[in-house]
């Protein structure tokens, strides 16, 4: 599966993760049916051996005796390899699920950004949910194989007592899936209420330093406890509604029992059926009660997986922010024509951004809303594209490369750009058991190396998740050295030192202009120490226009606007 060639609905999506592990289905399916043939057996040989005995003793028991125990150990060897195919078909399955969710999420075209929470539950629960049903559909159609023998067999003892059988599995069967389908509903609820739940748990964690600072913890928490008790009252009306069905089920399989107990006595009573003839058919009846309650589990195993299916499809279908063009330009232009131009282009703050960025410069800009200031690298990262007008680089709009190739050559590096568990030099990108010339070159651009000598191990210490063993300042520091040992074309900087002392600022700033000359770089910023250190800055007033380009000295004594932003 991927997300080119989408199912067309949830239960296609099923069928199709279905269809990636046919293999170890069909072997489930044939090794859980000879166990059920060897199951249904059994009553049937405990019926002729008690015959036996009652007609010859135990010369004409013994035989039936061995073919008991050959059938025992046919039933157990079978159920042995069919439950690890099924456990394959499962686990895979759900893998196939989980990656088709792994894959719209990380797609280049980017476009739909659910929180991290939300998508941990759809590849989690809601992919082993799919996984579950494909696993239990093995032994479903394992039960459909004993139930059709066994009422087999009872039609050739009493077709009376068969037809009993084939009607009340066949009400039952109805009944049970008809309520089942009401509970789709309540599954897609109870794990959108665990979506959102962990969803928070997961902003709270990540932001729990802020909220100490402002004293917010009790607000967090009264809100997380309110996200809770809503995914625990989903929860509970959805165990509820099985709780309930449980009951019906147990109900209708001890009327399924009586009904062919009493017909079967009523029968033997009147001399219809014999008394080996009716221990079997009591025995087979008995063993259906297991292939009954599996086929009952197939009801509500399907309506937990078309839930999550059609919630994991609302993510794959949501469409791409940004696309390829039919014929995209797959060479980047070099060094001395790498410039960005911006016209008119309106982002998601619907401010129209007119300015150039010139080649082979460290360019500074200042905007004087935030939030157009904050389109400035979605836009050239391609995280979506501009409503109105467009984006240049090397004289092409932006929209005509190619994906892959548009990010090797512009790399846009956040003021909030998380680390990846791992180790530091993996951070940094320096293969090798050393960090390597270029790497230690940029974190001591980026002053990273002094971070990294107060870490236990170095550059081999391990982050972990969420890098929270490192402060937002080291974090920035070490985020700004993994853009600078890239050494792309064109490097876009979005408030790389906002959590970095002033004093440690100023090295960078210096260092930076060293290690980026006569290199096309941009800095959004509004800090005095990085706009101090551009060759030029370009300030964009309220209607996102050029209103001043100069450095940085001159903006500050000309133009009261552009100090209003920058120096406070």
């Amino acid at each position: 599966m991927d997300t080119e060639t989408l199912p067309a609905s949830a239960p296609s999506l099923i069928r199709a993760a279905l269809l990636s592990r046919r293999r170890d289905l069909a072997m489930a399916c044939l090794l859980y049916s000879t166990h059920q043939l060897g199951e249904s057996l059994v009553p049937v040989v405990v019926g002729a051996a008690i015959a036996a005995a009652a007609d010859g003793g135990l010369s004409t028991t013994a035989p039936w005796l061995a073919v008991l125990a050959a059938d025992f150990a046919l039933l157990s060897l079978s159920y042995r390899f069919g439950a690890r195919a099924s456990q394959r078909a499962k686990q895979y399955a759900a893998h196939e699920v989980r990656m088709l969710v792994v894959d719209r999420a990380v797609r280049a075209g980017g476009g739909v950004e659910p929180p991290p929470g939300a998508l941990l539950t759809l590849a989690g629960s809601d992919a082993a949910r799919i996984g579950a049903f494909a696993g239990i559909c093995a032994s479903g159609l394992a039960a459909v194989v004993a139930l059709v023998v066994a009422t087999a067999l009872l039609m050739g003892f009493s077709p009376v007592l068969g037809a009993v059988v084939l009607v009340c599995v066949t009400v039952l069967l109805l009944a049970i899936g008809k309520a089942s389908d009401r509970l789709r509903a309540g599954y897609r609820s109870e794990q959108q209420g665990s979506a959102n739940a962990a969803t928070l748990a997961e902003d709270i964690v990540r932001g729990l330093r802020v909220l100490r600072g402002i004293g917010a913890e009790r607000a967090a928490a009264d809100a997380y406890t309110a996200a809770s008790r809503s995914a625990l009252n989903a929860a509970a009306r959805t165990a509820r509604m099985e709780s309930s069905l449980t009951g019906l089920r147990t109900l209708a399989t001890g009327a399924y029992l009586m009904a062919v107990a009493g017909v079967g006595g009523w029968l033997a009573l009147g001399g219809r059926l014999s008394l080996g003839h009716l221990v079997s058919a009591l025995g087979l009846a008995q063993f259906l009660t297991g292939s009954l309650q599996t086929l009952f589990g197939l009801g509500p195993a399907r309506a937990r997986a078309i839930a999550s299916a059609e919630r994991i499809l609302d993510l794959v279908r949501t469409p791409v922010g940004v696309s390829e063009p039919p014929e995209p330009v797959l060479d980047a232009p070099d060094a001395s024509n790498a410039d960005l131009q911006f016209r008119a282009a309106v982002g998601r703050s619907g401010t129209a951004l007119d300015f150039t960025v010139q080649p082979g410069r460290i360019t500074g800009l200042v905007v004087d809303d935030t939030r157009a200031a904050a389109d400035v690298p979605a836009l050239l990262a391609r995280e979506y594209d501009p409503v109105r007008g467009e984006v240049r680089l090397g004289g092409r709009p932006l929209r005509d490369y190619d994906l892959d190739t548009l990010r090797s050559t512009v790399l846009v590096a956040l003021h909030d750009a998380a680390l990846f568990p791992g180790t530091v030099r993996g951070n940094l990108g320096a293969p090798g058991p050393g960090p390597g010339p270029g790497a230690a070159e940029a974190a001591r651009t980026a002053t990273a190396d002094q971070v990294i000598s107060t870490l236990p191990e170095g550059w081999d210490t391990v982050l972990g998740e969420g890098t929270r063993s490192v402060s937002g300042g080291q974090r920035q520091r070490l985020a700004l050295a993994r853009a600078l040992a890239a050494r792309p074309a064109v490097l876009v900087l979005h408030d790389p030192t906002t959590a970095v002392d002033s004093a440690t600022e100023a090295v960078i700033a210096d260092n930076l202009r060293r290690y980026r000359e006569n290199q096309t770089t941009l800095i959004v910023t509004t800090s005095p120490a990085l706009l101090s250190r551009c060759d030029r800055v370009v300030f964009c007033g309220s209607k996102g226009t050029t209103a001043a380009d100069s450095t940085h000295d001159e903006l500050v004594a000309s133009l009261d606007a552009y100090r209003a932003v920058v120096v406070r």
